[in-house]
Protein backbone atom coordinates (compact mmCIF):
# COMPACT_ATOMS: atom_id res chain seq x y z
CA UNK A 1 0.00 0.00 0.00
CA UNK A 2 1.48 3.35 -1.02
CA UNK A 3 2.96 5.45 1.66
CA UNK A 4 0.72 8.12 0.86
CA UNK A 5 -2.69 6.32 1.25
CA UNK A 6 -1.34 5.67 4.31
CA UNK A 7 -0.51 8.72 5.73
CA UNK A 8 -3.84 10.37 4.76
CA UNK A 9 -5.60 7.48 6.04
CA UNK A 10 -3.89 8.03 9.58
CA UNK A 11 -4.82 11.78 9.25
CA UNK A 12 -8.79 11.28 8.57
CA UNK A 13 -9.15 7.93 11.19
CA UNK A 14 -7.63 10.48 13.43
CA UNK A 15 -9.56 13.09 12.90
CA UNK A 16 -12.49 10.94 12.47
CA UNK A 17 -11.89 9.52 15.89
CA UNK A 18 -10.66 12.57 18.11
CA UNK A 19 -12.70 15.25 16.32
CA UNK A 20 -16.26 13.93 17.27
CA UNK A 21 -16.74 11.34 14.17
CA UNK A 22 -18.19 14.17 11.79
CA UNK A 23 -19.66 12.94 8.49
CA UNK A 24 -18.13 15.59 6.46
CA UNK A 25 -14.63 14.04 7.29
CA UNK A 26 -16.11 11.00 6.37
CA UNK A 27 -16.87 12.35 3.13
CA UNK A 28 -13.80 14.17 2.36
CA UNK A 29 -11.94 10.82 2.59
CA UNK A 30 -14.32 9.34 0.09
CA UNK A 31 -13.18 12.23 -2.00
CA UNK A 32 -9.83 12.21 -1.60
CA UNK A 33 -8.12 8.30 -0.41
CA UNK A 34 -9.12 7.06 -3.59
CA UNK A 35 -6.98 9.21 -5.43
CA UNK A 36 -3.90 7.37 -4.27
CA UNK A 37 -4.82 3.63 -4.72
CA UNK A 38 -4.07 1.62 -7.90
CA UNK A 39 -5.60 -1.68 -8.99
CA UNK A 40 -3.38 -3.73 -7.15
CA UNK A 41 -4.17 -2.15 -3.96
CA UNK A 42 -8.00 -2.79 -4.16
CA UNK A 43 -8.48 -5.45 -1.83
CA UNK A 44 -9.90 -5.81 1.63
CA UNK A 45 -6.97 -7.80 3.12
CA UNK A 46 -4.53 -4.69 1.96
CA UNK A 47 -7.18 -2.14 3.61
CA UNK A 48 -7.54 -3.90 7.04
CA UNK A 49 -3.97 -4.05 7.29
CA UNK A 50 -3.87 -0.65 6.97
CA UNK A 51 -6.43 0.06 9.01
CA UNK A 52 -5.01 -1.89 11.90
CA UNK A 53 -1.30 -0.41 11.49
CA UNK A 54 -2.95 3.43 11.23
CA UNK A 55 -5.38 2.79 14.52
CA UNK A 56 -2.38 1.51 16.69
CA UNK A 57 -0.15 4.13 14.92
CA UNK A 58 -3.55 6.98 16.31
CA UNK A 59 -3.61 5.69 19.45
CA UNK A 60 -0.14 5.35 20.11
CA UNK A 61 0.41 9.43 19.76
CA UNK A 62 -2.79 10.06 21.67
CA UNK A 63 -3.35 7.54 24.20
CA UNK A 64 -1.94 5.77 26.83
CA UNK A 65 -1.76 1.98 25.77
CA UNK A 66 -2.84 1.03 29.23
CA UNK A 67 -6.21 3.34 29.37
CA UNK A 68 -7.78 2.57 25.90
CA UNK A 69 -10.92 4.75 25.72
CA UNK A 70 -13.84 1.97 23.88
CA UNK A 71 -15.85 4.83 21.86
CA UNK A 72 -12.18 5.46 19.97
CA UNK A 73 -12.18 1.92 19.09
CA UNK A 74 -16.11 2.06 18.23
CA UNK A 75 -15.64 5.29 16.21
CA UNK A 76 -12.32 3.80 14.42
CA UNK A 77 -14.50 0.45 13.15
CA UNK A 78 -17.26 2.86 11.71
CA UNK A 79 -14.98 4.51 9.72
CA UNK A 80 -13.26 1.08 8.61
CA UNK A 81 -16.65 0.20 7.78
CA UNK A 82 -17.60 3.64 5.89
CA UNK A 83 -14.48 3.59 4.06
CA UNK A 84 -14.71 -0.21 2.91
CA UNK A 85 -18.39 0.69 0.65
CA UNK A 86 -16.16 3.22 -0.69
CA UNK A 87 -12.89 1.53 -1.93
CA UNK A 88 -15.71 -1.68 -3.07
CA UNK A 89 -17.24 1.06 -4.63
CA UNK A 90 -13.87 1.86 -6.45
CA UNK A 91 -13.20 -1.88 -7.54
CA UNK A 92 -16.35 -2.13 -9.14
CA UNK A 93 -15.69 0.99 -11.05
CA UNK A 94 -12.39 -0.28 -11.74
CA UNK A 95 -13.79 -3.62 -12.61
CA UNK A 96 -16.15 -2.14 -14.73
CA UNK A 97 -13.79 -0.11 -17.31
CA UNK A 98 -11.35 -3.38 -17.70
CA UNK A 99 -14.28 -5.44 -19.00
CA UNK A 100 -15.83 -2.57 -21.41
CA UNK A 101 -14.61 -1.76 -24.93
CA UNK A 102 -13.23 1.36 -25.05
CA UNK A 103 -14.14 1.57 -28.58
CA UNK A 104 -17.87 0.68 -28.79
CA UNK A 105 -18.98 1.07 -25.48
CA UNK A 106 -19.60 -2.93 -25.03
CA UNK A 107 -18.88 -5.59 -23.37
CA UNK A 108 -15.37 -7.40 -24.21
CA UNK A 109 -14.25 -10.79 -24.46
CA UNK A 110 -12.99 -10.76 -20.40
CA UNK A 111 -16.39 -10.04 -19.73
CA UNK A 112 -17.66 -13.10 -22.09
CA UNK A 113 -15.95 -15.31 -20.45
CA UNK A 114 -17.35 -13.85 -16.73
CA UNK A 115 -21.05 -13.31 -17.75
CA UNK A 116 -21.76 -16.18 -20.39
CA UNK A 117 -20.73 -18.92 -17.96
CA UNK A 118 -23.53 -17.50 -15.67
CA UNK A 119 -25.93 -17.16 -18.69
CA UNK A 120 -25.31 -21.26 -19.69
CA UNK A 121 -26.22 -22.43 -15.96
CA UNK A 122 -29.26 -20.10 -15.62
CA UNK A 123 -30.55 -21.50 -19.06
CA UNK A 124 -29.67 -25.44 -17.47
CA UNK A 125 -31.43 -24.58 -14.44
CA UNK A 126 -34.49 -22.74 -15.98
CA UNK A 127 -34.36 -25.59 -18.71
CA UNK A 128 -34.60 -22.69 -21.36
CA UNK A 129 -32.94 -22.35 -24.58
CA UNK A 130 -30.10 -19.83 -25.68
CA UNK A 131 -28.63 -18.91 -28.60
CA UNK A 132 -25.17 -17.34 -29.19
CA UNK A 133 -24.54 -15.53 -32.74
CA UNK A 134 -21.15 -14.63 -34.00
CA UNK A 135 -21.33 -11.13 -36.28
CA UNK A 136 -18.05 -10.24 -38.40
CA UNK A 137 -17.97 -7.26 -40.59
CA UNK A 138 -17.71 -8.48 -44.41
CA UNK A 139 -14.35 -6.92 -46.11
CA UNK A 140 -13.41 -4.91 -43.10
CA UNK A 141 -9.65 -5.13 -44.13
CA UNK A 142 -11.16 -3.13 -47.53
CA UNK A 143 -12.88 -0.37 -45.77
CA UNK A 144 -9.93 0.51 -43.11
CA UNK A 145 -7.48 0.34 -46.51
CA UNK A 146 -9.50 2.76 -48.66
CA UNK A 147 -11.01 4.84 -45.95
CA UNK A 148 -8.59 5.03 -43.17
CA UNK A 149 -8.92 3.61 -39.79
CA UNK A 150 -10.52 6.17 -38.53
CA UNK A 151 -13.77 5.30 -40.95
CA UNK A 152 -12.97 1.62 -39.49
CA UNK A 153 -13.61 3.03 -36.24
CA UNK A 154 -16.89 4.83 -36.97
CA UNK A 155 -18.19 1.63 -38.89
CA UNK A 156 -17.49 -0.35 -35.64
CA UNK A 157 -19.24 2.01 -33.53
CA UNK A 158 -22.04 1.75 -35.99
CA UNK A 159 -22.76 -1.90 -35.68
CA UNK A 160 -22.30 -1.74 -32.15
CA UNK A 161 -24.87 0.76 -31.65
CA UNK A 162 -27.54 -1.10 -34.10
CA UNK A 163 -27.22 -4.30 -31.96
CA UNK A 164 -27.75 -2.70 -28.79
CA UNK A 165 -30.92 -0.86 -29.96
CA UNK A 166 -32.01 -4.09 -31.37
CA UNK A 167 -31.49 -6.63 -28.22
CA UNK A 168 -33.57 -7.11 -24.92
CA UNK A 169 -32.49 -6.17 -21.54
CA UNK A 170 -31.36 -9.31 -20.98
CA UNK A 171 -29.90 -10.11 -23.92
CA UNK A 172 -25.94 -9.50 -23.83
CA UNK A 173 -23.55 -7.96 -26.58
CA UNK A 174 -19.91 -8.38 -26.81
CA UNK A 175 -16.69 -7.14 -29.00
CA UNK A 176 -15.25 -10.03 -29.58
CA UNK A 177 -12.41 -8.96 -30.94
CA UNK A 178 -11.32 -6.77 -34.02
CA UNK A 179 -14.51 -6.74 -36.12
CA UNK A 180 -16.46 -9.30 -34.52
CA UNK A 181 -19.43 -9.39 -32.21
CA UNK A 182 -20.83 -11.83 -29.70
CA UNK A 183 -24.47 -11.82 -29.44
CA UNK A 184 -25.97 -13.81 -26.67
CA UNK A 185 -30.30 -14.19 -26.19
CA UNK A 186 -31.15 -15.91 -23.48
CA UNK A 187 -34.77 -17.44 -22.93
CA UNK A 188 -34.33 -17.91 -27.19
CA UNK A 189 -34.04 -20.68 -29.90
CA UNK A 190 -33.16 -20.60 -33.36
CA UNK A 191 -36.85 -19.86 -34.67
CA UNK A 192 -37.21 -16.72 -32.45
CA UNK A 193 -33.76 -15.81 -32.65
CA UNK A 194 -33.85 -15.42 -36.27
CA UNK A 195 -36.01 -12.05 -35.82
CA UNK A 196 -33.31 -9.91 -34.00
CA UNK A 197 -30.56 -11.28 -35.85
CA UNK A 198 -32.00 -10.60 -39.34
CA UNK A 199 -33.18 -6.87 -38.21
CA UNK A 200 -29.73 -6.33 -36.99
CA UNK A 201 -28.57 -7.56 -40.28
CA UNK A 202 -30.87 -6.17 -42.09
CA UNK A 203 -30.43 -2.32 -40.60
CA UNK A 204 -27.14 -2.42 -41.12
CA UNK A 205 -27.29 -3.20 -44.98
CA UNK A 206 -29.98 -0.04 -45.17
CA UNK A 207 -27.31 2.75 -43.55
CA UNK A 208 -25.06 3.54 -46.25
CA UNK A 209 -22.85 5.25 -43.76
CA UNK A 210 -19.30 5.06 -45.94
CA UNK A 211 -17.89 7.98 -47.71
CA UNK A 212 -18.38 6.80 -51.26
CA UNK A 213 -22.05 5.31 -50.39
CA UNK A 214 -20.63 2.06 -50.24
CA UNK A 215 -23.08 -0.41 -48.39
CA UNK A 216 -22.23 -1.95 -45.64
CA UNK A 217 -22.76 -6.03 -44.79
CA UNK A 218 -22.45 -8.33 -42.14
CA UNK A 219 -22.24 -12.18 -41.75
CA UNK A 220 -23.85 -13.44 -38.71
CA UNK A 221 -23.37 -17.36 -38.04
CA UNK A 222 -25.73 -18.91 -34.51
CA UNK A 223 -25.78 -22.01 -32.52
CA UNK A 224 -27.83 -23.10 -29.40
CA UNK A 225 -28.53 -24.44 -26.53
CA UNK A 226 -31.22 -26.14 -25.61
CA UNK A 227 -31.38 -26.02 -21.78
CA UNK A 228 -31.41 -29.78 -21.24
CA UNK A 229 -28.13 -31.66 -20.47
CA UNK A 230 -24.60 -30.13 -20.10
CA UNK A 231 -23.01 -27.85 -22.47
CA UNK A 232 -19.33 -26.24 -23.15
CA UNK A 233 -18.93 -22.66 -23.44
CA UNK A 234 -15.95 -22.89 -25.97
CA UNK A 235 -18.03 -25.60 -27.88
CA UNK A 236 -21.09 -22.96 -28.16
CA UNK A 237 -19.14 -20.31 -29.55
CA UNK A 238 -16.68 -22.79 -31.93
CA UNK A 239 -20.31 -23.55 -33.55
CA UNK A 240 -21.22 -20.17 -33.65
CA UNK A 241 -18.14 -19.16 -35.57
CA UNK A 242 -18.10 -22.20 -37.73
CA UNK A 243 -21.24 -21.22 -38.86
CA UNK A 244 -20.52 -17.60 -39.50
CA UNK A 245 -17.85 -18.78 -41.92
CA UNK A 246 -20.22 -21.14 -43.69
CA UNK A 247 -22.05 -17.61 -44.32
CA UNK A 248 -19.13 -15.86 -45.70
CA UNK A 249 -19.05 -19.06 -47.89
CA UNK A 250 -22.15 -18.94 -49.12
CA UNK A 251 -22.04 -15.18 -50.15
CA UNK A 252 -21.76 -13.04 -46.95
CA UNK A 253 -24.31 -10.94 -45.88
CA UNK A 254 -26.64 -13.41 -44.46
CA UNK A 255 -27.59 -14.65 -41.08
CA UNK A 256 -26.69 -18.90 -41.07
CA UNK A 257 -27.07 -21.28 -37.89
CA UNK A 258 -25.78 -24.74 -37.10
CA UNK A 259 -26.86 -27.35 -38.35
CA UNK A 260 -28.20 -28.50 -34.92
CA UNK A 261 -27.97 -27.10 -31.17
CA UNK A 262 -26.30 -28.44 -28.40
CA UNK A 263 -28.47 -30.65 -25.69
CA UNK A 264 -30.77 -33.43 -25.23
Amino acid sequence: MSGEFYSTYCNYLGRYMFQGAMEGLLLEAYEKLPHYLDDSEVQAANILDVHTRAFREVMGIRQDSDNVQWIYIVRATEFLAQILVVIDTFFLQLKERAERDHLTGLYNRLALYRLLPRMLKRAQEQEKPLVVAMLDLDDFKRINDQHGHQAGDEVLRFVAGVIKRSLRNDDLAVRFGGEEFVIVLPATDFTKAKIPLERIRAQIVAERMLPVGEGLTVSIGVAGYTGQGPVELNELIRQADEAMYRAKELGKNRVVFAQSDIGG
